[in-house]
């Protein structure tokens, strides 16, 4: 009986350590966001829709200064006629639609912005908007770290969890084994502090591997599989490069050159798939 107690006290002892390691949502996500880069990036990358036995990929060039300026521009191969071009700023999408610069909200969904927080507090305020985790929980006092003032307050919606083969910190309500639907959540790396997983409330779900470094401390994955409903996009990373201060005017609402083309995906299996990841995604 007396073993029994020790290993029983032993493993609720190792279990308090293990939980007392977590580190608070604060310092998670600053850590995240400064691993997000600085200055001005042009990544080019290949997203591939895959319905049935029709392929179809297309060829997306972002320039990002942060989460909430962009400028992209999209273009099918050679044979496939479809062009888009967007600019993300001042919380407005701009494009080009019949020779008139259109405006819009940027999308609640706008999956690319979790990749490019640079500012922490604003980070944790978007991951509120999705009910990730409480509202004010940047703010939120640290701990106390000197003697009769330490105090451990764990933070209920923090966990350690596996995915993509490594530890990261969980930051969501974990969802219950019966429940058939994930609850909204984010895997950061534990030990890079990248992001590896998300999942929104809708049930959109982006898991993100194969992270490399690149110049002014950015870290970017090489290959990401977004999934929503029955449609899954996938992404490959071609480059990730810095810019000139000076590529900033392109993201003015009036650099804007290129007017939108669907029309090449008349016909194509992949077509709705298409249409609601740009127009929802992006």
């Amino acid at each position: 009986m007396k073993a029994v107690s020790i290993l029983t006290l032993l493993a609720f002892l190792v279990g308090l350590s293990a939980e007392a390691a977590i580190i608070p949502t604060r310092s998670i996500l600053q850590k995240t966001a400064e691993n997000s880069g600085s200055g001005i990036y042009s990544i080019e990358q290949e997203v591939q829709f895959t319905v049935g036995e029709e392929t179809l990929t297309v060829k997306e060039t972002w320039l990002i200064e942060n989460d909430r300026t962009m400028r992209l521009a999209v273009s099918g191969s050679k044979d496939l006629n479809f062009r888009l071009q967007n600019i993300y700023n001042g919380g407005q999408k701009w494009s080009l639609q019949n020779g008139t610069r259109k405006s819009e909200s940027i999308p609640s969904e706008f999956l690319e912005r979790f990749f490019n927080f640079r500012n922490p507090e604003i980070f944790a305020n978007a991951l509120a908007h999705f009910q990730i985790i409480p509202p004010g929980s940047y703010s939120r006092k640290p701990f106390a770290r000197a003697g009769a003032d330490f105090k451990y307050d764990p933070e209920s919606w923090v966990r350690y969890s596996r995915t993509g083969g490594v530890v990261n910190y969980a930051l969501g309500t974990p969802t219950p084994a019966e429940q058939e639907n994930g609850n909204p959540g984010i895997w950061i790396e534990q030990d890079q502090f990248v992001v590896r997983k998300f999942r929104l409330p809708s049930g959109v779900e982006v898991t993100a591997d194969n992270y490399s470094q690149y110049a002014k401390g950015l870290s970017y994955p090489r290959s990401r599989t977004i999934r929503w409903g029955n449609s899954t996009a996938n992404i490959r990373l071609i480059s990730a490069s810095t810019r000139p201060a000076s590529a900033s005017g392109l993201f003015q609402p009036s650099s804007l050159d290129a007017p939108a083309k669907w029309d090449g995906l008349e016909g194509k299996a992949a077509k709705a798939a298409v249409q609601e990841f740009y127009s929802r995604f992006r």
